[in-house]
């Protein structure tokens, strides 16, 4: 797969850290805001945290996906402290797929390595696919864990709320930048 440009440590240990403090930060912020719209301890209609998923492994990469499964994991052992085995499955989950979702999308729209040129458009797909991915590869393990293809009631509301979240953050990102980013003389 075609890379950006290689991170350097600071870059990388950066990346991870922002990947991971981020993950569990909006992981708590969606807890506060949308406990009412939650299907299941782990599904809502509304999750945050999947923008960061997006954002990590686009722009750190790895590095991204290390921080993703650190922060992953720390909000999954609270709820399975007893199982580290589903734990630490979960948590691969949660990380490694976005990195492959988002060099797909990344080369099947013809992104350039260094994310320049993505219009609104690019970011609604990266949001779907997200969503997909992360849905389906979820909902295929609880299947094959559980035995039984129950788990595909959590695959609608776990589709619509990666993907509500992730529009809901990069759309709050894009509006906080064009507001804040200074202007040139004139403008």
């Amino acid at each position: 797969m075609e890379t950006g440009r290689r991170l350097s440590v600071g870059e990388a240990v950066a990346g991870a850290l922002l990947g991971g403090l981020g993950y569990v930060f909006f992981y708590e912020l969606n807890g506060w805001l949308f406990s009412q719209v939650k299907v299941t301890e782990n599904i809502s209609w509304v999750f945050l945290p999947a923008a960061i998923r997006m954002l990590a492994v686009l722009l750190f990469e790895w590095a991204g996906v290390a921080g993703l499964f650190i922060g992953s994991l720390a909000v999954i052992l609270d709820l399975f402290a007893e199982q580290p085995g589903h734990a630490l499955a979960l948590a691969s989950l949660s990380s490694v797929p976005s990195l492959l979702v988002a060099r797909l999308v990344q080369r099947s729209l013809g992104i350039r390595p260094d994310l320049g040129g993505m219009t609104g458009r690019h970011l609604l797909v990266f949001a779907l696919a997200g969503g997909l991915t992360n849905s389906l590869v979820h909902t295929l393990y609880f299947a094959g864990r559980e035995g039984s293809l129950e788990p595909f009631h959590g695959f609608v509301p776990m589709f619509v709320g990666d993907s509500i979240g992730t529009l809901l953050v990069l759309y709050a990102g894009a509006i906080s930048l064009r507001r804040f980013r200074p202007h040139p003389a004139g403008d």
